[in-house]
This record gives C-alpha cells, structure tokens and sequence, in this order.
C-alpha cells in the first residue's frame, strides 16, 4: 500500500484542506453552541472533531517536511503520515463530515427551540419600541427603537425606565414634542406630523414586579384622526349654513314668486300699453275689447301658466305691437328654468324694441355654452343715445337672471344688445 507521504498531489493537499476545513467549522460551531447556551451533548462531540482535525493536521505536518522540504524520512520513524493513503484521507474526510453534521444539528436546535438570545433577537427586530425594567427603573431588557425614541422625546439616552414613563406623563420633553395621558397610555405628536403610542403593563415575576414599556408607530392611524376631525367641523359649518338657509327657503321663494308676478304684470301692461297706442293711432280701437284686456291683466298675476299659453302670448304680443321675432340658435329645454327666463327677456324686449326704439324686428341668437344657454337680443330700431338705464323690467329680468346662477348685460353702443346667461337647469315639475 502506498504510505500518505507519498500519495499523489491531489490526495495529499486535498487531506490538509479537509482537515483545516474540519478544524474552522468545528470551531464556529463550537462558538454558537457556547454562545446559545446548547447542552453538552451538542457541545461535547463538536470539540471532540475539532480537536481531532488539529491534532492529525499536527501530525501530518511531518510529511510536508519529508515531502517538500526534504528532510530524512529515518528521522520520522512511526508517524501516521506513513500510513496508507486512503486510510489517512477517510480519516479528514470522516472528520469533515462530522463537523458538518454537528453545525446542521446546532442550526436545526437553534431555529427549533427557544433561547434567551432568541428572544433578544426577536425583541431587536420588532417594529415598535420595548422595554422591561424593575421598580427602581433599572432596565432588564431593550430594543434599539425605544432606544432612539428616548433621545428623540425626552433629548437624553434611555438609561432609566421609569424617569423615561414620567417624562412623557408630565410632558417634560423636547421642543416640538406633546404628550397627553389617557389611563395607561400616553399619546406622543411630534412636530414632523409623526405620533407614537406608548402604553405601560405591569407584570408579577416570582413575587417581583416588572414593567413593560411599548411604544408603537400611529402615525397614519393619528393624520386619519386629524382629517376626519377637519371634515367633521366642514361638515358642522355647512350644518349651520344648511338651517340657515332652511330658516330663509321660505322668504325666498315668496320673494321668487313675487318677481315672477311683477316680471308677469309688466311684460302684459307694457305689451297692452303699445296695442292701446296703436289701435288709437290707426283709428281701429275697439273699446270693449281694450276695457277687457285691461280688466283682464289685474287677473294675471293669479292666473296659472303653461309654457304653450307663454308662446302664443309672445306670438299675439308681436303681431299685435307690428315686431317680427328673427329666432337662431339652440333652444332650451320645455318646462326649464332657462326658458322662463328668456321668455321674460323676449317679452321684455318686444316692449322694448316698439316702444323706445321704434323697431319692427326683433333678433334673438341662443347658443349652447355646455352647462349654460347665452341669448343675445338686438334690434333694427334707433341706436340709444346714451347708456341704457335699467328700468322695472330690466331690473326685474337681471333678479331673475341672478337669482337663478346666471346674469345681464347691456349694451349700448354702437347698438342695442341685450346679453343674458342662465344655466340650463331643470324642469320645475321634476325638482
């Protein structure tokens, strides 16, 4: 059999690398099964094979100095590196594989039991800050976070769990920092929009008492609390401003039906005056047909309204004051808001344009704005000479404008224009 010392290259280095590995892997594993406190029966055979694996390595250094250093082998008579090969190699691979076996068995204990160093980890890695500590505030236990959250609040190291708990109660704390207690626990807001939690429970160990300090992250939970805070205050201003308007719904609508009434018994006098002047100035005046309409407006402010009795109202106004209405464009909505309106503007107009233009047509252009109806009423009459002065109908028809969301505006030069915006609205049967 050939002897180790004169095995080939690759068995020979191979055997001191697997020794050396052994050696170093029994060593660590060693120092974790120390360090976690495990029993002897995983310690002992750990330090049993890294002993093993130094001192053959010992041993079988003598071989290196035959081998490459060329000393007498006569001199080493009886070390094991003239033992054959393959036995010497079975030996540091054996040894190898033992040391393997024994940190796999340490890793699988370590991970399947619990130590006090787990615990410790299992503390550091937390996401909320904890801390133990005894009677006179000597800490027992302590995770890194409460740690920083100490120096943040109070400005000063966690060295005493008790002063840090009556720090926060009496709000001793740095600039920027408020604390308020509710029962066991102490709410922390800091000045960056950041707040923590941080709650007290006592515990009895073997007839001493033992405080558990936490703090936990509520920052997202706190800025929920502020916003719906704001949005309850919103909520009770526009509570005021809604039994505001309750309390005035009413008068407002009596003062839209008054409008209304007074818009209605001007646009039927005024068109009533210009077919009385007419009828006079042509010599064809029917007085028991006047005396009648006449009697008949008094009526008008109770009588009840459609919009086909409205058109061919404006129909009869214009034929009967001689005004041709020239209509373009889009055209709102039966029943709306948006048409009373314009139908007042176009009654308001026809009056107009006979009575202080002296006009025979009436141009009405309605464009659709998206969300509103813009009219635009001109005529053929006389210009204005001077700025036009709103009178009881054009005062009237700007309320109703204004009052409804929209508004007027006239102009004077270098023409007539009327210029009405309301919004399209409803149907009033369907508010």
């Amino acid at each position: 059999m050939i002897p180790f010392v004169d095995c080939n290259e690759i068995l020979f280095r191979g055997t001191f690398i697997a020794l050396l590995v052994a050696a170093f892997v029994g060593t660590v594993c060693f120092a974790i099964s120390v360090s976690y406190r495990l029993r002897l029966r995983y310690i002992l055979p750990e330090l049993c094979c890294m002993i093993c694996a130094v001192l053959t390595f010992c041993f079988l250094g003598e071989g290196i100095r035959i081998r490459d250093l060329g000393e007498n082998r006569n001199d080493f008579s009886g070390s094991i590196c003239f033992l054959p090969a393959w036995f010497v190699a079975a030996i540091a691979f054996l040894l190898l594989a033992s040391v393997c076996v024994c940190l796999s068995l340490v890793i699988k204990k370590r991970l399947s039991s619990l130590t006090a160093m787990s615990v410790k980890e299992a503390i550091s890695v937390l996401p909320a800050g904890v801390c133990f500590y005894d009677e006179t505030g000597r800490l027992l236990l302590l995770n890194e976070r409460i740690g920083n959250e100490c120096r943040e609040i109070t400005g000063t190291p966690l060295l005493d769990g008790a002063a840090f708990w009556s720090a926060m109660c009496e709000g001793n704390t740095a600039d920027g920092i408020v604390c308020s207690r509710e029962g066991d626990s102490v709410l922390v807001e800091k000045s960056d929009g950041r707040a923590s939690c941080y709650k007290r429970i006592i515990h009895i160990l073997d007839g001493k008492t033992v405080y558990e300090l936490s703090g936990s992250d509520i920052s997202r939970e706190f800025a929920l609390k502020k916003k719906i805070e704001e949005q309850n205050a919103e909520l009770w201003k526009m509570n005021l401003r809604l039994r505001k308007y309750g309390e005035t719904v009413t008068e407002v609508t009596k003062e839209r039906e008054t409008l209304a009434a007074r818009v209605r018994v001007h646009d039927g006098m005024g068109s009533l005056i210009l077919k009385t002047k007419r009828a006079i100035l042509q010599d064809e005046c029917d007085k028991d047909a006047l005396i009648g309409e006449w009697n008949g407006i008094v009526s008008l402010i109770y009588s009840p309204e459609t919009e086909e009795d409205r058109a061919d109202e404006i129909k009869k106004t214009a034929e009967s004051v001689g005004v041709k209405i020239l209509y373009t464009g889009a055209r709102p909505p039966k029943g709306s808001e948006a048409e009373k309106i314009l139908t007042n503007a176009v009654f308001e107009c026809i009056t107009n344009t006979a009575r202080h233009a002296d006009g025979d047509e009436l141009s009405i252009t309605v464009s659709d704005d998206g969300a509103f109806f813009t009219a635009r009423f001109s005529n053929n009459g006389r210009p204005p000479q001077a700025g036009i002065v709103e009178g009881g109908g054009l005062s009237s028809l700007r309320a109703m404008a204004e009052m409804a969301g929209g508004s007027m505006r006239t102009e004077s030069f270098p023409r007539f224009l009327l210029t009405v915006i309301v919004p399209k609205g409803e149907k009033e049967d369907e508010r």
